[in-house]
C-alpha cells in the first residue's frame, strides 16, 4: 500500500507549478475597488489594504492562543505571582489585542456605525496597547474610502480565517508584488522579487548573527533569511537591522516582519547616503555585521563628495571620483553605485558575507569606479558574481548582476583567496507571464549548488541530489496530497504513475463500453443515414475495440495518451453527430443524454490530466538529475562553458578587472535543457503569444485608422463651417 506524503504548495515536489491564487486575486479585486470607488491610485491604497491584513493576522493569532491564555490566567490569578491577562497574551504571542482592535469587532458593526472611525480606533487601540511593537499603522489612510466600500473590503479580508505566520506572509508578499507591479518604476524602490531575494539568501546561508540591509524596502531580505533558517531546521537567532528612506515603506517593513513573526530594528533615514542613520547602534557599523543584503537604488547621482570624503565606510577601497574636464576633482559623485558597494564591504565583520543587486553596468564601470573595483578584487573579498536574466524586476528590463562578498577570503590562507566564481544565469529562468520571469525552486538550487561545489560543500550537493531522487520516486510510486494553506477545502491527491495509468485505462474502458451499450440500445432505431455512416467510418468500430482493451502499459507518455484521447473524443462526437436518432417513440431522443457519453468523456479527461501531471512531475525531476550528471558528473566543481568559470586574480586583471560574468564563462554550445515535450509546449506557447500580438496589432491599426477617419471628418466639418 502506498504511503501518503503531504506537501505545501511551495515545497520542491510542486516546483514550477504555479499555485492557483483565486483567493488572493479576489482580495486584489476588492482592493481595486479603492481605485474605482474611492478614486485612489495604487500607491495610495497599498497602505490601507496591508493595514487591514495586519489587523486580520493579529486577530487570527490572538484567537488561536486565547484558550491557552485563559487557562494560564486562571491558573495564577489568585496567587502571589498572578499575571494580568495582558501580560499572559504578551508572553504567549508577543502582543495584546484590545476588544476594539479585534477583527470580529469590525465585522459586527451596526448600520449606524462609521466603518472608517472603527478601523482607525482599532489601529489606535493596538498601538496604545503595544508600544513596544514599534509599529505605526496607517490609521489615517481611510478617510477617502466610502463607508460601503470599506465594509465590502473588510468582508473580503475577513475570509482569511485560517492564515497566520508563513501562510499570511504569502498573502502579504503577493500584495507587495502586485502593488510594486502596478506602480512600475516606483514599485522597484520598495520590492525586490522573491526569486532574487532567495538566490541571495541561499548563497549567503545566514544561519545566525547580525543581518543588515541599508536599503531594506519592505523587508523581504529579512523574511527570506528567517525562512532559510527554519527550512534548515535551525533555531539560531538573527538580529535584524534595516534602513529605509521612505517612511511609509519602512512602516510596511515593520508590519511585514510582524506578520512573519520577526522582530527587528527598522529605521527611517535621511535620503543622503552619508547621513544614513549611522548613529547609536549603527555608529560602529564598520566591521560589525555577519551578513549584508541589499537591493539599493541604481545610479543615484548628486551625492556630495565633501559629505563622503574620508568616511571609513566609503573610503576604505577608494572613492569613485573621476577628474572633471578642468582637471579638478568633481564636487559630486556622478553615480553612487560604488558608494553602496564600499558600504556593503566595510560593514562586514572578519567572516561576514554580503549579497546585493547591482546594475549590470557597474560590473564594467570605468574611471574612479574601476579603481575601486580593482582594490576590491585585490583584497580577495569578491566571492561570486551572478548575472540574472532580464525581466526579473518590474523596473529594470535589462539583466542585473548579483554580487557576493566574503570577508573571510581576504585572509591569504583562504583556499579561494585569489579566485572568484562567475555564473552567467541569463538563460536560466521560468516565464511567469508575458513580461516577468522568475527562478523555479530547482533552478535556484542548481545555481546555489555550483557555489557549494566551489566552496567544497559537496555534502550539500549530494543532499540536493537525494532530494531530487526522493521527489522523483515520490511522484512515481506514492500518493501526494496538497492543500492550499488559506483554503483547506481545496485539497487534491495525486497517485503514483501506475495507479493513475490504471485509472485512465479503466476510464477508457468505461467510455468504450458505454458507447457500445448505447449502440445496442438504439440499434433498431438507427436510420439508413446512420447505418451508412457506420459503413463509411470503419475506424469507429476499431476505436471501440481499442478503448475497451486499453491497458496501463499503453499509456507511457503524453503522446500515446493524447493520441488515444483524441480517438475517444472523435468517437463520442461521431456518435452524437452521425448515429444519434432524432426521435424515439415520437419524442426527441433522450437515450444519448441518458447514456452520458459526454460525462464519461469528461471523467476520462480528468483522469488523463492527473496522469499527465504526474508524468510531467517525474520527467521534471529526471531532468534535474540529468542537469547534475551532465554539468558536474563526478560531484566536483568544474568550469562549464556558458554557465560558470572559476577565475584567478590574474584572469580578472587580464580583463581590466571587469566583474561581468559574460567575459569569463563563454557561450554555451549545449541545448536549453528542455525535454522534447517541454520544447513542444514552449513553442506552442510562443506561437499562441505571437498570434495574440498580431491580433492585437491588427486591432490597434484598425482603431487608429478609425480614429484618423473621424479626426479628418471633424476637421473637414470645421473647414466647411
Amino acid at each position: 500500500m502506498s504511503s501518503t506524503i503531504t506537501a505545501g504548495v511551495n515545497d520542491l515536489l510542486f516546483d514550477r507549478i504555479l499555485r492557483k491564487q483565486e483567493f488572493e486575486e479576489s482580495l486584489w479585486n476588492a482592493a481595486d475597488q479603492l481605485r474605482s470607488k474611492a478614486k485612489l491610485k495604487s500607491s495610495e491604497y497599498a497602505s490601507p489594504m496591508l493595514g487591514l491584513f495586519f489587523l486580520r493576522y493579529a486577530s487570527n493569532r490572538f484567537d488561536r492562543l486565547t484558550p491557552q491564555a485563559l487557562v494560564d490566567y486562571e491558573a495564577t490569578k489568585d496567587s502571589r505571582n498572578a499575571e494580568t491577562i495582558e501580560a499572559v497574551y504578551l508572553r504567549l504571542c508577543g502582543y495584546y489585542l484590545p476588544e476594539a482592535a479585534r477583527f470580529d469587532t469590525l465585522m459586527n458593526l451596526s448600520g449606524e456605525d462609521n466603518a472608517i472611525k472603527a478601523v482607525k480606533k482599532a489601529m489606535e487601540a493596538f498601538e496604545q496597547a503595544n508600544p513596544g511593537a514599534g509599529i505605526e499603522l496607517p490609521k489615517n489612510d481611510y478617510e477617502k474610502i466610502p463607508d460601503a466600500t470599506l465594509r465590502k473590503i473588510l468582508a473580503e479580508v475577513a475570509r482569511i480565517t485560517m492564515a497566520e505566520g508563513d501562510s499570511f506572509g504569502k498573502i502579504y508578499e503577493y500584495f507587495l508584488g502586485k502593488f510594486a507591479l502596478s506602480e512600475g518604476q516606483k514599485g522597484g524602490e520598495f520590492y525586490t522579487p522573491t526569486s532574487v531575494v532567495k538566490l541571495i539568501v541561499e548563497i549567503l546561508e545566514p544561519h545566525e548573527g547580525r543581518i543588515f540591509d541599508p536599503a531594506c524596502g519592505t523587508g523581504g531580505m529579512f523574511v527570506q533569511s528567517a525562512k532559510f533558517i527554519r527550512s534548515h531546521s535551525g533555531t539560531n537567532h538573527v538580529s535584524i537591522y534595516g534602513q529605509e528612506k521612505v517612511k511609509e515603506t519602512s512602516n510596511l517593513a515593520k508590519i511585514n516582519l510582524f506578520v512573519n513573526g520577526l522582530k527587528g530594528d527598522i529605521r527611517n533615514v535621511d535620503t543622503s547616503l552619508a547621513a544614513a542613520a549611522y548613529v547609536e547602534k549603527y555608529a560602529d557599523t564598520e566591521g560589525k555585521f555577519d551578513y549584508v543584503m541589499a537591493n539599493p537604488p541604481f545610479n543615484v547621482d548628486g551625492v556630495a563628495v565633501d559629505d563622503i570624503d574620508g568616511h571609513p565606510l566609503f573610503a576604505h577601497y577608494g572613492l569613485p571620483v573621476s577628474a572633471a574636464k578642468s582637471g579638478k576633482k568633481a564636487d559630486a559623485f556622478s553615480n553612487a553605485n560604488y558608494l553602496w558597494v564600499s558600504l556593503f564591504a566595510t560593514a562586514l565583520n572578519p567572516t561576514g558575507r554580503a549579497g546585493f543587486v547591482m546594475a549590470n553596468s557597474a560590473s564594467d564601470a570605468r574611471g574612479g569606479e574601476a579603481e575601486v573595483r580593482k582594490n576590491l578584487v585585490n583584497s580577495g573579498i569578491v566571492d561570486v558574481m551572478v548575472t540574472v536574466s532580464s525581466n526579473f524586476f518590474y523596473t529594470v528590463t535589462l539583466p542585473v548582476t548579483v554580487w557576493f562578498f566574503d570577508k573571510a577570503k581576504t585572509d591569504a590562507q583562504h583556499p579561494n583567496h585569489d579566485r572568484t566564481l562567475f555564473i552567467d544565469a541569463r538563460s536560466i529562468y521560468y516565464q511567469t507571464s508575458r513580461s516577468t520571469r522568475a527562478f523555479t525552486e530547482a533552478q535556484l538550487m542548481n545555481l546555489t549548488s555550483i557555489v557549494w561545489l566551489y566552496r567544497g560543500e559537496t555534502a550539500q550537493y549530494d543532499a540536493l541530489r537525494q532530494r531530487y531522487q526522493l521527489a522523483l520516486t515520490t511522484w512515481r510510486d506514492h500518493d501526494v496530497t496538497t492543500g492550499a494553506p488559506v483554503r483547506p477545502d481545496d485539497v487534491k491527491t495525486y497517485r503514483g504513475v501506475q495507479s493513475h495509468q490504471c485509472r485512465v485505462a479503466d476510464a477508457f474502458g468505461q467510455l468504450g463500453s458505454s458507447i457500445r451499450f448505447w449502440l445496442n440500445t438504439i440499434d433498431l432505431l438507427l436510420t439508413d443515414e446512420a447505418r451508412q455512416a457506420l459503413t463509411d467510418n470503419p475506424t469507429f468500430a476499431a476505436t471501440l475495440d481499442v478503448l475497451t482493451t486499453v491497458t496501463p502499459d499503453a499509456l507511457p507518455d503524453k503522446a500515446a495518451i493524447s493520441a488515444l484521447y483524441k480517438r475517444a473524443d472523435e468517437a463520442v462526437t461521431f456518435a452524437d453527430k452521425s448515429l444519434r436518432p432524432d426521435k424515439v417513440g415520437g419524442k426527441p431522443d433522450a437515450t444519448f443524454k441518458k447514456a452520458d457519453l459526454r460525462g464519461w468523456l469528461r471523467k476520462l479527461a480528468t483522469e488523463r490530466d492527473d496522469l499527465l501531471f504526474v508524468l510531467e512531475r517525474v520527467a521534471y525531476f529526471e531532468s534535474q538529475l540529468h542537469w547534475q550528471d551532465s554539468h558536474f558528473p563526478d560531484g566536483q566543481y568544474r568550469d562549464v562553458e556558458g554557465l560558470c568559470k572559476l577565475a584567478s586574480r590574474a584572469d580578472i586583471a587580464g580583463q581590466q578587472y571587469s566583474l561581468n560574468p559574460g567575459r569569463y564563462v563563454g557561450v554555451a554550445l549545449e541545448d536549453d535543457g528542455r525535454t522534447d515535450e517541454e520544447f513542444r509546449d514552449f513553442m506552442h506557447t510562443q506561437t499562441n503569444t505571437l498570434t495574440t500580438l498580431h491580433t492585437e496589432a491588427d486591432q490597434l491599426q484598425q482603431q487608429i485608422e478609425t480614429d484618423m477617419t473621424f479626426l479628418f471628418l471633424d476637421v473637414n466639418a470645421e473647414e466647411t463651417v
